[in-house]
């Protein structure tokens, strides 16, 4: 079974680099979490998450990289198989400062974990690098995107970015003075929900915060979480009563494409 749904895969200098996203298909997890639940902090039966996590590493054929999200802006380098602490942007293949010394061991992969906030995929054209961003509504406030790409060391007309799915600007809804500090950071995040209440648009901010930082190469995913039962959501699972998994980000470096 196909875990990941690949939006981009292209061939690099080096290799290959791919980016997609699970969803709540093809996992053991029961209950709220039912479907394949990746993140070990929501609650759920811990070898349920354990199996998931087998079979996510099974089917890239490598350990990937997780992070201890905290809703900060620190980017760290992706190490195979473990969990970075406070952290919440990992940079796959040597990142600039390191790149003239160090040959990425492949395949690596890296995760950002999200049932609602967006997962920010950054591929390069130019080579094997890559970066895979958690950016809710703190990250998005702190232009965590831009840490990354200064991190990652690529021109930003160099870069891919995937914008994933999320909760939109018709169905996240906040307190006015909350969509005011965000007009600040970037206008075209002001947004109202379906029923007429003030809400951000985080997807249509970050973009903007993209365009800005000299990335043109922009791509939608477009899914709402909080309207699409396919994937987890926190606001909606909540609602119903419900605990909420976590699906996955993934950016993958290969040195050649799979069969």
């Amino acid at each position: 079974m196909e875990l990941i749904d690949w939006t981009i895969q292209r061939k690099v200098l080096g290799g290959v680099i791919r980016a997609g996203f699970t969803s709540v298909a093809g996992g053991v997890s029961e209950g709220g979490w039912a479907g394949l639940n990746l993140g070990t902090h929501v609650g759920d039966n811990e070898s349920a998450v354990a199996e998931n996590r087998r079979r996510l590493t099974e089917y890239l054929g490598c350990q990937p990289a997780w992070m201890d999200q905290v809703h900060s802006d620190r980017v760290a380098e992706a190490v195979g198989g473990a969990t970075i602490p406070a952290t919440d942007a990992l940079v796959v293949g040597p990142c600039a400062a390191a790149r003239d010394t160090v040959r990425a061991q492949l395949p690596q992969a890296a995760c950002v974990m999200v049932a609602d906030c967006v997962p920010l995929l950054l591929l390069s054209s130019q080579g094997l690098h890559a970066a895979a961003v958690h950016v809710g509504r703190a990250g998005f406030m702190k232009n965590i995107a831009a840490e990354t790409i200064a991190v990652l060391g690529e021109e930003p007309h160099h870069l891919t970015a995937i914008i994933g799915p999320s909760i939109c600007g018709r169905c996240y809804e906040v307190p006015e003075p909350m969509r005011d500090e965000a007009r600040v950071v970037a206008p075209s995040s002001v947004s109202e929900t379906s029923w007429g209440t003030p809400a951000i648009d985080i997807p249509a901010g970050l973009a903007e915060q993209l365009r800005r930082g000299g990335v043109d190469d922009i791509v939608f995913d477009g899914r709402c979480t909080y309207e699409d039962e396919s994937l987890y959501s926190h606001r909606r699972m909540t609602k119903e009563g419900l605990p909420a998994g976590r699906f996955v980000g993934v950016v993958q470096l290969l040195s050649d494409t799979p069969a």
